[in-house]
Formats: structure tokens, sequence, C-alpha cells
């Protein structure tokens, strides 16, 4: 007669080894309620990130006219292009921006070889507000005029907007600000 002990064993293990429906349910309430809560931080950390990338492609341009104001000593110009050959207006940041090499002052691309480096649009829901339609560069590297560009994104809330200053010496600061 087999041991009865040994079978009784068996069935109990092979019992423990599954979860039952009720336990699965369970988990996967608290999973949904975890993914709840995470979802709004990780699209503001998305967000956040989509901002602080804008802003660092928008301060690398500045950087770079500047630097090739001081290099090729003539002047160059930062100015939104729809189309990276062309200047746009003050609205159109969004929709990227050239540098290009500068010689007359003003802020007109002369040839598409003067155009020293492109930058597409931006995707998401980012936005770029100025009263600037271009930043320009003297031979010396001091700006022309000083110029303010706000970088967030729509709807924005707290201190998640990048403000970008400019000044008249040409240097360039950013600053988290918060969203009006």
């Amino acid at each position: 007669m087999p041991n009865s002990h040994a079978m009784d064993s068996r069935a109990l293990v092979s019992r423990t080894l599954g979860f039952t429906l009720v336990e699965l349910m369970i988990t996967l309430a608290v999973l949904a309620i975890l993914v709840g809560l995470a979802t709004p931080s990780f699209r503001d950390f998305t967000r956040s990130n989509q901002v602080t990338a804008a802003n660092n492609d928008l301060v690398t341009a500045l950087n770079l006219a500047r630097s090739e104001a001081l290099r090729r000593s003539t002047g160059v110009t930062v100015c939104p292009s729809t189309d990276g050959a062309a200047c746009g207006t003050a609205a159109d940041w969004k929709s990227g921006w050239i540098v290009f090499e500068d010689a007359a002052g003003n802020g007109v691309v002369p040839s598409a070889d003067k155009v020293v480096q492109k930058w597409g649009s931006i995707n998401g829901n980012i936005q770029i507000a100025t009263a600037s339609a271009n930043i320009q560069y003297q031979s010396t590297g001091s700006a022309v005029n000083a110029a303010g560009l706000d970088v967030s994104y729509t709807s924005c809330t707290g201190q998640r907007r990048r403000h970008i200053q400019v000044s008249g010496a040409g240097t360039i600061s950013t600053q988290i600000q918060t969203c009006s």
C-alpha cells in the first residue's frame, strides 16, 4: 500500500504552485492603480525633457553663432526658419531655425552657402515665445540687441518654463521660471 503521507505532500505542493483567479485579479488591480499614479508624472517628465532639449538646441545655436562671428570676423545671425533657407517671423521658432553668416547685418540670408547650420522643427507641444525675429552677433561677439526666448509646453504648470537671455555683450544665460 502506498505511503499516504507522501501522496498528501505531493498534492499539497501541486496546489500551492499557482495563483488563484482572485489573487491574480488583486495583483492586476494593484498594478493598474500604480500605473495610474505614475502616468501623470511620466507625462510631466517627458514634457520637461522635450523643453530641456529644445532649450539646449537653441543655446547651442546661439553659442555657435557667437563663436562663428568671432572666428569669421563678420556678423552672424540666428533666426527662425520654416524651410532652412530663409528667415521667418518671430512666431516661427517652433518650425526650426538657422545660423548663417550675415555680413550685411540685415537678417537676410544672402545665399545657401552662407548657412552655417540648420535645426528642424520641434516635435510635441513645445512652444517658443519671443518678440525677436532674429538674434544677430557682431564680429566682436556682442549681440546687436538683447533678446529673450521662453521655451515651454502647452498648458505648462509649475517651474517648467526655460528662459534664455542673450545680453548685449553676447553672453547667454538660461533660467528655470514658473509658467504663467
